[in-house]
């Protein structure tokens, strides 16, 4: 266990096979256990690290939950966020008090607030060319996926950037391929496959998935929309919490806009 530059927040808990580089940034009343703390990442107030976490240039908001043997580079979440077990996030930004179930990768992803991933889910892994000759990169990219390269230059746009709204929920084993926007508000079936974008508040299913119905009105849908509930401050969400409890939308809606 290492403290550097001594920026480790009081009454914060440091297990002791914990390895913290240079420069790493923990907050007040932490919990972190055997976890790799690489540099480049910041560690806000009340965030718990499980065993065998791996972070590298991440930032954490707070009251973040990050569970044992989940991976993140690059990756920014906001206050109270959840990464279960076994997750990988690369690249990836999430708003607060959205989760991500276990077993799930993210690469590029960018994700809205009160959004819910189910586990080993799929999203970003990539594309390849389909109108030339191969499909391997090895003739197309310079990264050298599998070892070398025969290519000057990038000649396909092998990641494109996927949005997922706020209020989102995404079933257990559900894939999206790259350059596909989520709307707020939106439902995906389990074992779902999107390749095209998905419209606010529709709930989506199948291989290839496609709309199964809306999930309200689109009066309903319009007024939610410009409501934007979620940018609302904590103490507003708590007043709000029996509306949300409840199954008379518009009811709510009226509450909402008085």
């Amino acid at each position: 266990m290492r403290f550097p530059l001594r920026e480790i927040g009081p009454s914060s808990y440091i297990a002791p096979h914990c390895r913290i580089a240079a420069g790493v940034v923990v907050g007040r009343d932490c919990q972190i256990f055997d976890a790799s703390l690489e540099s480049g990442t910041r560690i806000g107030d009340e965030v718990i690290i499980g065993h065998r976490a791996q972070l590298a240039r991440s930032k954490l908001g707070k009251g973040c939950l990050i569970e044992k043997a989940a991976e993140l580079y690059d990756t920014t979440l906001g206050e109270s966020v959840s990464i279960q077990t076994r997750c990988v996030l690369n690249a990836t930004r999430i708003s607060r008090l959205s989760s991500v179930a276990r077993e799930t990768y993210l690469n590029g992803v960018t994700i809205g607030s009160f959004a819910s991933i189910g586990p080993r889910s799929l999203l970003g892994t990539g594309t390849h060319p389909l109108d030339l000759v191969s499909t391997a990169p090895v003739f197309c990219s310079t990264r050298r996926q599998g070892g070398t390269s025969h290519a000057r230059a990038d000649h396909d746009v092998e990641r494109l950037p996927i949005t997922l709204g706020h209020d989102v929920w995404l079933g257990a084993h559900v894939f999206v391929g790259d350059g596909v926007t989520i709307a707020d508000g939106a439902i995906v079936a389990a074992g779902s496959v999107v390749m095209k974008d998905v419209p606010s508040y529709a709930i989506v299913g199948g291989t290839p998935a496609k709309l199964i119905r809306p999930r309200f009105s689109a009066e309903i849908v319009e007024r939610l929309l410009k409501l934007q509930w979620w940018h609302w401050d904590e103490g507003r969400l708590r007043a709000a919490q029996p509306w949300f409890a409840q199954t008379d939308i518009a009811a709510f809606l009226r509450w909402a806009e008085a």
